[in-house]
């Protein structure tokens, strides 16, 4: 475009001669007013450099503390219309009752104004139940979906006897656990022990003001009945280990197929088991009979029956058992304060030897994207500075070209703050092309003093012509980018909300820093040149003296 279609625009809009077109914005009012008052000011800043300077550092270092402030998350959450609720019931409960409990609040939720369409479902265990919960578009509706969070969940909070969990969808999708921002997995060899350290987390973590929805995937409370086989007896009389546990498997949790028939068309498989007042009586089930060498054999006869609780799944990861801790963030908190509070916690819980916590979800995603961006960010500088060095001859030209770059992300942060979002994904892109985006105008105010200098001009005199000159294609290409960047800072449409912040990233940080690196620039420029002239340029005369004076005598002196 800048080859072809500038330079057609340009010999078919502008206007060559006096009081044309292209002289009527540059004779303005408004422009000849900024002219005037910018040499001004270039005058006083070249005079007191130290004032400019100590400007910059103080602004430099407002980055810290603007970092606390803003907070690090790594994808916010987007108004999808859609969230879903994970709801556990007591452990043993049946699933007619579990199915009352479902409807009952499936019921409640639809009678909320925006929600559309609830759809619950119970699957992998009779008291875990899925809800999901489709709202209205967003522009028929006049709450967004984090307040339609917020009062299902003081619903849902008034039944003690229920474990919700409301889940908003996020871009990473991911599954049940995966949703989770704050994900912790407790490691140990021991369940119960392991088990008791989960609870002491989950009942720590209820002191977090930055987490909601804590749960913890601790299930050792199921009941069981437990069959302990005397394997001497059982051997005695034929049985072995594996036939008693296929006909339990067969007749007590009907999980074999034994047969399949077809109707329709369609394929069913054929299970078999005990009615559900055997399977629940002890004695019932010991009466089941086992093949053996010596014909049928009762199974209490050879194991003991007994009733107990335990896990209703086991998890392992690396050969150790594993429980998971995961929660949701409150409104107005980041994931990197509540990861930093979580870890707190599992610190305190002083893990002995042989135990270890394992972060995942979010948090562990958080920091390798933190990493990345930093090591991607510290590359891109230094291209920058050798493409720069090599386009200007210098090596502390591009230092004063890139001045404006580390100025950028303190005004950055502070856009981020005011609009109340933190530094996730999107805004850490926004801040990456903002290091593109304002080292343009150093190289204008460089550049273009170079030119003015190897004509002769006095140092000072140049710099000054040289940013007088450059202000007004600053400005205006300056107002152009964060023009066109205004659609997408308003975040309108599907996915807006998040690929806003990048836009406002931008326009915060480029239309802030420069107003200081206007004046920081010249500046550098002058104080750069001095140090070139004073220190690099007297001190290699020197040393290329000595270097020359030494060589010549050496050669005198040979033979």
């Amino acid at each position: 475009m800048s080859f072809t279609l500038t330079p057609m625009l340009s010999s078919r809009f502008l206007k060559l001669g006096n009081g044309g077109a292209g002289h009527r914005t540059k004779d303005s009012r408004l422009f000849g007013w900024l002219d005037r008052h910018y040499a001004s000011w270039l005058a006083w800043a070249l005079a007191k450099p130290h004032v400019i300077v100590g400007v910059a550092l103080l602004v430099f270092a407002t980055t810290f503390p603007l970092n606390a402030l803003v907070g690090r998350s790594f994808i916010p959450n987007e108004d999808q219309s859609e969230f879903q609720i994970t709801v556990d019931g007591p452990e043993g409960m049946s699933l007619e009752g579990m199915s009352e409990i479902v409807l009952d609040v499936s019921r409640e939720l639809g009678a909320i104004e925006e929600v559309a369409h609830v759809e619950p479902t119970i699957f992998e265990r009779p008291n875990h139940a899925h809800i999901q919960v489709q709202l209205v578009p967003i522009e028929e509706r006049t709450r967004s979906q984090s307040q339609v969070v917020t009062q299902v969940r003081e619903y849902l909070g008034r039944r003690p006897s229920l474990k919700p969990i409301v889940i908003e969808k996020s871009a990473l999708g991911g599954g049940e656990t995966g949703a989770y921002p704050i994900n912790v997995n407790l490691l140990g060899p021991d369940l119960p022990t392991l088990a008791d350290y989960t609870m002491r987390l989950l009942e720590e973590s209820q002191k977090l003001e930055s987490l909601s929805d804590k749960k913890v995937t601790v299930n050792i409370s199921n009941p069981e009945i437990r069959v302990d086989v005397d394997r001497q007896r059982a051997a005695d009389l034929g049985v072995r280990i594996s036939t008693v546990a296929r006909a339990l498997r067969l007749m007590v949790a009907g999980d074999d197929e034994i047969s399949w028939y077809r109707e329709g068309g369609e394929q069913y498989p054929v299970k078999m088991r005990v009615l559900e007042s055997q399977r629940r009586d002890m004695e019932a089930v010991g009466k089941l009979t086992v093949p053996s060498a010596r014909g049928p054999v009762r199974i209490d006869n050879i194991a003991d029956l007994e009733r107990g609780v335990g896990p209703t799944i086991i998890q392992r990861f690396n050969r150790q058992f594993q429980l998971m801790f995961m929660a949701d963030l409150k409104p107005g908190h980041a994931l990197d304060e509540a990861s930093n509070d979580v870890r707190a916690t599992v610190r305190g819980l002083n893990l002995p030897p042989g135990y270890g916590a394992r972060y995942g979800g979010q948090t562990r995603i958080l920091d390798q994207t933190t990493t990345n961006l930093i090591l991607a960010i510290g590359l891109a500088s230094i291209f920058m500075y050798m493409v720069l060095a090599a386009q200007f001859e210098s090596f502390l030209q591009p230092i004063v070209i890139m001045l404006a770059l580390p100025l950028s992300v303190p005004f950055a942060l502070l856009t981020l703050w005011a609009t109340n979002r933190t530094l996730n994904l999107w805004s850490a892109l926004g801040v990456l092309l903002l290091l593109g985006i304002v080292k343009k105008n150093s190289i204008l105010q460089v550049d273009y003093t170079n030119v003015l200098r190897a004509r002769g001009v006095a140092r000072n005199q140049a710099v000054i012509e040289a940013c007088r000159t450059r202000l007004r294609p600053i400005l205006m290409t300056t107002a152009a980018i964060l023009a066109g960047l205004v659609p997408t800072a308003l975040g309108l449409g599907i996915g807006g909300g998040q690929r806003s912040a990048i836009a406002v990233t931008i326009i915060g940080g480029q239309s802030l820093c420069l107003f200081l690196t206007l004046l920081l620039v010249p500046v550098a420029y002058v104080l750069f040149d001095e140090l070139e002239q004073k220190v690099i340029g007297g001190g290699a005369s020197r040393w290329l003296g000595r270097v020359s004076a030494a060589t010549i005598g050496r050669f005198r002196t040979a033979p």
